[in-house]
C-alpha cells in the first residue's frame, strides 16, 4: 500500500478544479465542508487513490459538499458522515483494494449515487450509477465521477430530478441536515405513493441508506 506522502498530490491537485466549480456565479449554490483531520488521512489511505484524482480530493480536502442549498450531498471526509463511514455502514468497508462499489452522494429525498468498482459489472466499471429516491433497481449515468461531481456543481439538475420537482420536500427549506434525510412511506416507487400524498419524516441518512439498500440491493435496471 502507498503511504499518505505518495497520494498527496503536490504539483497538480484535483482541489482547485473543485474549488472553480464551487464558486462558480452560474453554479448550483454549493458550500465546501472541512474534512476531518484525522478521518481524512485513514480515507484517502483505505481508498489508495491521490489528490490528484477528483476522488482523492474529495475524500482529503472536503468533509463533503452540499449542493443547492443541501438537497444534493457530496461525500467525503466529514466527521459526521464519510465515504469511510458509509462504505462500512452499507458493508463494504474500504480496506486498501479497490471498492467494487462506493457510494459518494446522495439527496435529501433518499437517492443514491454510488462509483461503480465491478458491482455493477465490467462494462460500466468506474461509472457513477444513480438509485433514484422513487425507483428499486440502479441506473447508469454514463459518466466517471469526476463529470459527475461537476453536473452536481455546475449541470442541470432538473434533467435528472423532473420527476421528483412536484414533491413539497424537492423545494422545501430549510432541507434536512447534511447527515439526514427525508423517509415516505408509502415508498415512492409504489402505486400509493403516486396516486397519493405519502407522509413524510426526517430520518438519519445512514439509516436510509442501510433501509434502501435492504430492500433495493444493486440490481442494475
Amino acid at each position: 500500500m502507498r503511504g499518505l506522502s505518495e497520494l498527496v498530490e503536490q504539483r497538480e491537485p484535483a482541489l482547485p478544479l473543485l474549488q472553480g466549480w464551487i464558486e462558480d456565479p452560474a453554479g448550483n449554490s454549493a458550500a465546501l465542508l472541512p474534512p476531518d483531520e484525522a478521518l481524512r488521512a485513514d480515507t484517502l489511505l483505505a481508498l489508495q487513490v491521490t489528490t490528484r484524482s477528483m476522488l482523492g480530493a474529495m475524500a482529503y480536502e472536503t468533509g463533503g459538499v452540499s449542493v443547492a442549498d443541501g438537497f444534493l450531498r457530496l461525500l467525503g471526509s466529514g466527521s459526521g458522515r464519510s465515504l469511510l463511514r458509509t462504505a462500512e455502514a452499507v458493508g463494504r468497508p474500504l480496506d486498501g483494494q479497490y471498492p467494487d462499489v462506493l457510494v459518494v452522494a446522495d439527496d435529501v429525498l433518499g437517492g443514491l449515487f454510488a462509483l461503480n468498482g465491478g458491482r455493477f459489472g465490467a462494462a460500466g466499471q468506474g461509472e457513477v450509477f444513480h438509485l433514484a429516491a422513487d425507483d428499486t433497481v440502479w441506473v447508469p449515468l454514463g459518466v466517471g465521477h469526476t463529470d459527475f461531481v461537476s453536473w452536481c456543481l455546475i449541470g442541470d439538475l432538473a434533467q435528472l430530478y423532473g420527476p421528483l420537482a412536484d414533491l413539497p420536500e424537492y423545494t422545501a427549506l430549510p432541507r434536512p441536515a447534511f447527515d439526514e434525510t427525508f423517509s415516505f412511506y408509502p415508498f415512492l416507487w409504489t402505486r400509493e405513493a403516486k396516486s397519493g400524498r405519502p407522509s413524510v419524516r426526517i430520518v438519519d441518512a445512514e439509516e436510509s441508506l442501510r433501509q434502501r439498500l435492504d430492500i433495493c440491493g444493486f440490481g442494475v435496471g
